[in-house]
């Protein structure tokens, strides 16, 4: 492995280990939310944050990829005046685009409630989050900025830093609505204002941060290779041709949420529900929700430190370098995604009843949703990889016929009475399924990358096959005797050992790729007995 290469993936287990963190804690924040709002408060909360993170992508998610892609293929020549040019023509636009879209959750709640027919009170909710897209906006031009660099630090504390404010703050405030002023709306209203207020708390974090960096490396950041310097005009041109379609493509996929979003009040009517226990419905699909996009996030930080190292790679039209970090990233997303599905489902029983037992069907519903992780992993995946190599169209076409299958299928199957919320399920599964192929069709044909199923996909399979075997054992074996609660933590110790043990018996992770572990010193000698385990090659 490569200098460059170990960079690249240390980055990448920064951001995982960050963006696992973050889960938790986001999911340490859903839990005394649920417990004081109930499935039909958090079905209005589930709502809110359809239109929010759709408004969000439009504004975050293709500029910030444009602006980690255009710094460091400028880094890479070395075009210093280009990178802070980029910074600033960047950080003008979302900062319009997040206002636009702050006024607009703002002014327009009314008329959203309107048209979606949700509940009234869901505008303390979408007023408690308006002004959060501008905040966020300017955080991820920071965060691209540093991206670009392939510094991946000040995206990973800014995002713990986040989140834990946000857990106390918001937590707070829900409780002071729901228990103090007894009103359940207020109350979700207050847990959105919290969200708000520590997505400031995060931008102030790399407002300075970035302020020392560009103090620290002042001569640096003058000089350019260039004999004819990048104008504004370019770099927004550049900037646009690249974010456009990249926000079109992650606005469509959140568009899929908000579509359902939209609908199920009347489609989930048709199979005999009333508004208030469809809503209840969404709600217990919304917990299910929480706990997929643990290992989803794992997918999207791979994705935010692969971009900026395959397009370095890209840019210096190094083949060797682009084909081995696709191999890499494609392993890594594999290795976390299979044990994440399975692991979710065996153990859907148990961590609901420990989490949120107050939800009816919401363990039922991961135990099936649980396998569209890996689906949903693997295309965001590929998705990534084309725009790091200037790709851009093709994700988005993908994703248009990705559309007419998602709202299609969510549309006929939740009216199905045996079906009902398990539609917009099997409509997720069958949507990822269909991006997950046509993409990696698309980078075998432009990247001519030969992956080793065997080591990328047999061999984790079956460690996480057995690894969720183990754990469903271990658990059934111990809830009659020690509870749910010891029985859980217990289950999770297991299969993580278990498939620790696993991937290092039957060699699926490099030594280089070892080397990279967090207590690499005390997890040496371990993995060196177990390496003596495994059969040699012949």
């Amino acid at each position: 492995m490569s200098k460059t290469e170990k960079s690249w993936v240390k980055g990448a287990a920064i951001l995982a280990a960050a963006g696992i963190f973050v889960r938790l804690i986001g999911i340490l924040f859903r839990i005394p939310i649920s417990n004081l709002v109930g499935s039909y408060g958090n079905g209005i909360f589930s709502n809110v944050f359809s239109i929010y993170s759709l408004l969000l992508m439009v504004s975050t998610v293709g500029f910030p990829v444009a602006v980690s892609k255009m710094i460091s293929e400028n880094v890479a020549i070395g075009d210093f005046r280009a990178v802070t040019n980029v910074f600033k023509v960047s950080l003008l636009t979302l900062f319009v685009l997040g206002g636009l879209s702050s006024l607009f959750l703002f002014f327009g709640a009314g008329w959203l409630i309107e048209v979606t027919n949700w509940p009234p009170e869901s505008i303390y909710a979408i007023q408690g989050i308006a002004f959060s897209p501008l905040i966020v906006a300017v955080c991820s031009v920071y965060r691209g900025y540093f991206q670009g660099f392939q510094n991946m630090l000040p995206t990973a504390i800014s995002q713990v830093i986040e989140q834990v404010v946000r857990i106390v703050l918001g937590v707070f405030l829900c409780w002071y609505c729901v228990v103090m002023l007894q009103n359940v709306s207020l109350g979700v209203g207050g847990a959105y204002l919290g969200t708000t207020i520590s997505s400031l708390a995060a931008c102030l974090l790399l407002i300075v941060w970035h302020f020392y960096f560009t103090r620290k490396h002042r001569a640096l950041l003058l000089k350019t290779s260039r004999r004819v310097p990048l104008t504004r005009k370019k770099i927004l041109k550049r900037l646009v041709l690249i974010a456009v379609p990249v926000t079109l493509t992650s606005a469509m996929i959140t568009f899929f949420s908000f579509a359902d979003a939209m609908m199920y009040v009347d489609r989930l009517a048709l199979a005999g529900f009333d508004s208030y226990t469809a809503t209840a419905l969404m709600g217990d699909f919304s917990y299910a929700d929480t706990f997929i996009n643990i290992p989803l996030s794992i997918s999207a930080t791979f994705a935010a430190a692969m971009i900026p190292a395959i397009s370095e790679s890209f840019a210096l039209k190094d083949q060797a370098g682009i084909n081995e970090r696709i191999n890499t990233a494609i392993r890594l997303v594999v290795l976390v995604a299979l044990p994440c599905c399975i692991g979710l489902s065996v153990l859907s029983d148990g961590i609901f009843t420990l989490i949120f037992p107050g939800s009816e069907h919401g363990a039922a519903i991961m135990e099936v949703y649980a396998f569209a992780t890996i689906f949903i992993m693997l295309s965001n995946t590929f998705q990534s990889i084309l725009q790091s190599i200037d790709r851009f169209i093709i994700p988005l076409i993908a994703l248009l016929g990705a559309s007419v299958v998602r709202i299609g299928c969510s549309y006929v199957f939740m009216a199905v009475p045996a079906l009902n919320i398990y539609g917009v399920v099997l409509s997720t599964m069958l949507t990822f399924i269909f991006l997950m192929v046509v993409n990696f069709l698309f980078i075998r044909r432009y990247t001519h990358v030969r992956l080793s199923y065997t080591g990328t996909l047999v061999k984790p399979f079956i460690a996480s096959a057995i690894m969720g075997m183990s754990a469903l054992g271990c658990y059934n074996f111990l809830l009659p005797r020690t509870g749910n609660t010891v029985s859980v933590l217990a289950a999770i110790i297991v299969a993580a050992v278990i498939y620790f043990f696993l991937i290092i018996f039957f060699g699926i992770l490099t030594e280089d790729e070892l080397d990279l572990l967090p207590g690499k010193r005390l997890l040496l000698p371990l993995v060196k007995k177990i390496q003596k385990l495994a059969p040699k090659a012949s």
